[in-house]
């Protein structure tokens, strides 16, 4: 038994009426440990929505669409012959529900697949960008002066699919060396409510890009289940992937700069012959006209690569088209 003084019997009746009286009240009493400092930082965890990317796994795929923004801003600058810029912040965990919530509509709103992940994905591209970029690429100037609110119409579908086969492919090259992903359109929703991709309550990475072309600026959405992405989100935090990811050790790399050079097209034409003609003998030309090439029937023709004259091949047919046999490289 423990004798108390006058002082700390006070304290303890002291201290039983308020906690009663709290309770009468219908409030809750916190019991705070003897020596706890009084202030604590706390942290709210809502475990509806478990953390299921950590923050150095969002840190990496962070670097990941840093890169893909880079070479996004030289690809769409060059397919739409005008200056377009792609910045990308950091990604963040939602849920589906959140994601969709957040989407035009209308909008424009592409599901794809990324073989051999399981699943689906979504990108969608904000109708300020896209509208302009569809005049773009239609011969206008790019520049409207007006916000679009309409679905698309067949062709502008059509043409708007080329911008996302452009983004798709940057998001191929950006994920490589983590997983060889092969990026699928599947379909092309204007309303977003039509897209069911996952619950409402799934986890997903929301990845938004800012992207600007002209006077408009608009976002770049992709929705990324983490059933998708969890067979490869252990690979995200090794170091040689994250050295490779941002740019170190990239001399030297031969396999790697082979492997993107071999994916770089290179247009080819074949020349038969030549001809020399006056302006008054071209607009004399009719149909049946012969024009004579200067060389013989048999003559090796000029394959060109790149505009510049790389093989020598003999012309014939295969499979009921027209066919050029390489017969000889040039300079060997």
């Amino acid at each position: 038994m423990v004798d108390l003084t006058a002082d700390e019997l006070r304290a303890l009746r002291d201290a039983v009426g308020t906690e009663a009286g709290a309770a009468a009240e219908g409030g809750t009493v916190f019991a705070v440990p003897r020596g706890a400092p009084a202030r604590q930082s706390v942290r709210l965890y809502d475990f509806r929505v478990p953390d299921k990317f950590p923050k150095d796994v969002l840190r990496q795929i962070g670097h990941v669409y840093d890169g893909m923004a880079r070479a996004l801003t030289t690809s769409l600058s060059a397919q739409l012959r005008a200056t377009v810029r792609v910045e990308a912040p950091l990604p963040e965990q939602r849920t589906y529900e959140e994601f969709i919530s957040g989407c035009n509509d209308p909008g424009i709103i592409a599901a794809f697949a990324a073989e051999p992940l399981s699943g689906s994905a979504l990108l969608e591209v904000d109708p300020e960008v896209a509208y302009p970029m569809i005049d773009r690429l239609l011969g206008g100037s790019g520049e409207a002066g007006h916000s679009v609110s309409r679905p698309l119409t067949e062709i502008e579908t059509t043409v708007i699919q080329r911008v996302l086969g452009t983004i798709l492919a940057n998001w191929r090259d950006a994920w490589w060396n983590v997983a060889p992903v092969r990026p699928r359109v599947l379909g092309v929703e204007t309303n977003p409510l039509f897209v069911q991709l996952a619950a409402p309550g799934d986890i997903v990475l929301s990845v938004t890009l800012t992207c600007g072309f002209g006077r408009h600026e608009g976002r770049l959405r992709f929705c990324l289940p983490h059933t998708m992405l969890e067979p490869v989100l252990r690979r995200l935090p090794d170091r040689e992937w994250s050295r490779h990811a941002e740019g170190e050790g990239a001399v030297g790399s031969q396999p790697e700069l082979a492997r993107q050079l071999a994916r770089v097209v290179v247009p080819v034409r074949v020349e038969v012959g030549r001809a020399r003609l006056s302006l008054a003998q071209v607009r004399a030309l009719r149909p049946g006209d012969v024009l004579p090439l200067g060389v013989p029937a048999t003559a090796l023709a000029w394959v060109h690569a790149a505009d510049r004259p790389r093989f020598r091949g003999r012309i014939g047919v295969q499979g009921g088209r027209l066919a050029v046999e390489v017969a000889s490289i040039e300079g060997e």
